[in-house]
């Protein structure tokens, strides 16, 4: 990983998002970041999102396959143990995080997205 930043979450510095995910801890980041705002953001008791959605919440416009793979791959495994659930019954596949979620309390009691990646880095394989 590259220098800390202003929150002292690892970043690595002049990242492209076709060079993420040649190391998985950068697709971690990412994704603890953008769970992280989706969750800080959230004005009711869930909030719905996107694999690309959570790309945008981490200030990455664009969508690259094998990186939406990748995260999909993250946010499934968090499926399989109950952080989250998935909403399939339209055509686009959206992720679900609820306030009775321990994801949920733990983001909204974290200080900022690296307690995310820590809790993502434990729980993700």
């Amino acid at each position: 990983m590259g220098q800390a930043g202003q929150d002292g979450f690892p970043v690595e510095t002049g990242l492209k998002i076709t060079d993420l995910y040649r190391n998985f801890r950068n697709v971690l980041d990412v994704v603890s970041r953008g769970l992280w705002v989706a969750v800080k953001i959230a004005k009711g008791n869930c909030v719905y999102f996107t694999t690309k959605k959570i790309l945008e919440y981490a200030e990455y416009d664009d969508a690259v396959p094998v990186v939406l793979t990748l995260v999909r791959h993250i946010l499934m495994q968090l499926k399989e143990k109950n952080y989250l659930w998935v909403d399939e019954s339209r055509s686009v596949r959206k992720y679900v995080v609820c306030s009775d979620s321990p994801l949920w309390r733990l983001i909204k009691q974290s200080g900022g997205p690296e307690d995310v990646f820590k809790f993502l880095e434990e729980v993700v394989e």
